[in-house]
């Protein structure tokens, strides 16, 4: 199972591999980013969709993470109540 699953991913990372070049072969035109403060220097519309992508997976991590870390501080302090509660109701038996 372990070598299905290795052959899987490694096909996957080829498959990637591949749209990638491709992608980037056929968006080779180079684009100046223009911001309202600053405008970066002309790379390939591959490279900045690549950019744009990255820092908005991280972005969205940073997010998820955040969020994640609320939630189990959330549940701990539940669980901790009802553990609380449930020691209670034992001693008042």
């Amino acid at each position: 199972m372990k070598f299905i699953k290795g052959l899987l991913v490694a096909l996957l990372a080829l498959a990637a591999l591949t749209i990638g070049i491709l992608f980037s072969s056929r968006n080779s035109t180079p684009v100046a980013v223009d911001m309202l403060v600053v405008q970066l220097p002309p790379m390939s519309v591959a490279l900045w969709i690549l950019i744009s992508f990255t820092l908005g997976a991280i972005a969205s991590a940073l997010v998820y993470g955040l969020t994640n870390q609320n939630q189990k501080r959330q549940n701990n302090r539940l669980l901790r109540q009802v553990n609380q509660l449930e020691a209670v109701r034992e001693t008042a038996k």
